[in-house]
């Protein structure tokens, strides 16, 4: 996959919102046969928006004396070509720009979309060069929407409809249209299902310490790598094949889950072409209970991924 077809396009931004950085990768974010892993391409966004553009932004640091920070509510990440070699440290581009919508509430919310692309060389960690080693690869594209917000202010204060002041010279912001949480566990166009209904994972997810972040709640990282392995298990039990890599992931968060909480995962599985893929939601202990067909908007995170060979 050469060519990405599920994250968009690098958005139009003026120059002040657009930033690029080195990103050196671990050696588990290659797998055997040279392709990039989903995790490593969301490091793009840190690598060329975060550490630099949006720190130094006079915006976010008119924010961020006001106590409000962006909180990710959806996050898209769709890997592409290779192989690379694991030693070999990778570029990566991005952008932000704020947006404005109206909530299912009826609120105005304000979001900022920050898109990066990782671009790497053909390569192989081991052994002799390869054909077409060096060659410029597409690795993969994630975008990231934070919905603006203060998360340690009193629960009435939280919420943020308005901006402190006046945009800085040359920002400026649009409107989008809201997208609901559960809209993540839409089967894709195109796409049948292979499970008639969603189907309760067999394996309990007990969080802990290991699994949280600075932000006192699980890390946003954790929830693909579990869906991963759940998916796998239900290919496992659908004798569908499980040599399978996911290449891309659509998370939506509705609320977050704490260390000590006990939560389970539904899934259905569905076919896209020679791709396979789960839709799958994050539910706590209680609610498997009494789980029906498909996950209620009770869910704490609903979720999309697809797979390649």
């Amino acid at each position: 996959m050469n060519e990405l077809r599920d994250v968009p396009p690098e958005p139009q931004v003026p120059d002040a919102q657009r930033g690029a950085g080195m990103l050196p990768l671990r050696y588990e974010d290659v797998v055997q046969d040279g392709r990039l892993r989903l995790e490593p391409v969301t490091h793009a966004i840190g690598a060329a928006i975060w550490k630099k553009t949006l720190s130094e932004h006079p915006l976010v640091l008119r924010l961020g004396a006001e106590g409000i920070v962006p909180i990710l509510s959806r996050l898209q990440v769709e890997a592409g070509g290779g192989p690379i070699s694991a030693r070999e440290p990778v570029s990566a581009r991005g952008t932000f720009e704020l947006l404005r919508l109206i909530d299912d509430q009826d609120r105005q919310r304000l979001r900022v979309d920050m898109w990066a692309e990782l671009q790497g060389t053909r390569g192989h960690t081991h052994g002799a060069a390869i054909e077409g080693a060096g060659e410029p690869v597409l690795l993969g594209r994630a975008i990231a929407e934070h919905v603006l917000t203060r998360p340690f202010a009193p629960p009435e204060e939280r919420s943020v409809e308005q901006l402190p002041g006046e945009l800085p010279e040359g920002m400026t912001t649009r409107d989008v249209a809201w997208r609901a949480p559960r809209t993540a566990i839409d089967l894709p166009r195109g796409a049948t299902p292979i499970d008639d209904a969603f189907a309760l994972d067999p394996v309990p997810i007990v969080f802990g310490l290991g699994h949280t972040d600075s932000n006192q709640h699980v890390n946003s990282l954790v929830y693909p790598r579990l869906l991963e392995e759940a998916a796998l298990r239900r290919f496992h039990q659908l004798d569908l094949p499980t040599t399978v890599l996911a290449r891309y992931v659509d998370l939506a968060f509705r609320k977050p889950c704490f260390a000590g909480d006990r939560m389970r995962i539904m899934l259905r599985a569905y076919r896209a072409g020679d791709e396979v893929g789960v839709l799958g939601a994050f539910i706590t202990s209680g609610e498997a209970i009494t789980a029906g067909a498909t996950p209620t908007e009770r869910a704490h995170v609903f979720a999309r991924m697809q797979f390649a060979r």
